[in-house]
């Protein structure tokens, strides 16, 4: 974090000493995003997602690239956000007079509403061919705009993340991808350029767990996808599975605590099928009689109560 932070402070300092800002925002703006491309922005890399790429490598990706000038961009007074499309992500001016979008990624990405199907065709290396000739080769900006939408430098950051859980789930460390997600998600609760990696995190690692047979954990994630994703009857389907082997387990387990959290959980989801009920049912008969004779009247009271409900 010190040397990280020694960085920056060292690249504002040369920013003001070199005078590149000056009155005229949008000059001052485009001198700053020259600043980087001569300087620390040298190679562009899918992976360089962090401001350490940068730092160490002159590496960067749009992601790690957008940040850091953003950044920069307001500690000089140039307030900023960023656009997310569905494959990319741009800075965008809040205090100028005209529309400002800057691609961080070339240095000739400066205020590219300038020559739109010039760089239509630059965004050609982000689509996979067949996608690309279906959007058209030379509405590619356009189709991003129309799904994009606007993020703060918060859910900027977000982006980091999310990236991060794309290249550990690439390297099968689904629990790191997982909690980077989750991480992402407290950042950025809607990004666009996530959706499909995010499913299928969601898919990978929940069957991940319940072939290990980590039920709980299983069912904690099936859990979290269907709140995310409420239309995946797939999502669904897990989650009422990974119900009940959960509940199973943990009785074996005798894990009193875990089997009403789940079953609280899975109440709210409101997705409890007669399968399901007869399964919870047969079980908390079985929690009553145990918790009566472990005289653990809290938890008995509790369990009671769940009966009664279903």
């Amino acid at each position: 974090m010190q040397q990280g932070l020694t960085w920056f402070n060292e690249l504002v300092q040369d920013i003001r000493t070199k005078n590149l800002i000056g009155f005229d925002r949008v000059p001052s703006a485009e001198k700053l995003f020259l600043y980087l491309h001569t300087t620390w922005l040298k190679d562009y890399r899918l992976k360089a997602t962090t401001l350490f790429d940068i730092l160490e490598r002159k590496e960067y990706s749009c992601v790690s690239a957008t940040v850091l000038y953003n950044l920069l961009c307001d500690e000089v007074g140039l307030s900023t956000e960023a656009f997310e499309t569905p494959t990319h992500v741009y800075t965008i001016f809040t205090n100028v007079t005209q529309q400002v979008m800057v691609e961080n990624t070339t240095s000739m990405g400066f205020n590219i509403m300038k020559n739109l199907q010039r760089y239509s065709q630059y965004l050609l290396q982000y689509y996979p061919q067949n996608e690309a000739l279906k959007i058209g080769l030379d509405r590619l900006y356009a189709y991003e705009n129309a799904n994009g939408r606007r993020i703060n430098n918060t859910e900027l950051l977000g982006l980091i993340c999310y990236n991060l859980a794309i290249f550990n789930a690439e390297a099968k460390d689904f629990k790191k991808a997982y909690d980077y997600v989750k991480l992402a998600q407290l950042l950025n609760s809607d990004s666009r350029s996530n959706r499909k990696s995010e499913i299928s995190l969601y898919y990978r690692w929940c069957g991940e767990l319940f072939n290990t047979k980590q039920f709980y954990d299983a069912f904690e994630v099936a859990a979290d996808a269907y709140y995310r994703y409420p239309d995946n009857n797939d999502f669904k389907k897990n989650c009422q599975g990974a119900f009940i082997n959960a509940l199973r387990q943990l009785w074996l387990n005798k894990d009193w605590e875990k089997t009403e959290t789940v079953i609280l959980e899975m109440n709210d989801l409101d997705i409890i099928s007669e399968r399901e009920s007869a399964v919870m049912q047969d079980l908390l008969g079985d929690w009553i009689d145990f918790l009566s004779l472990q005289q653990r009247m809290k938890a008995l009271e509790r369990a009671n109560k769940l009966l009664k409900k279903y």
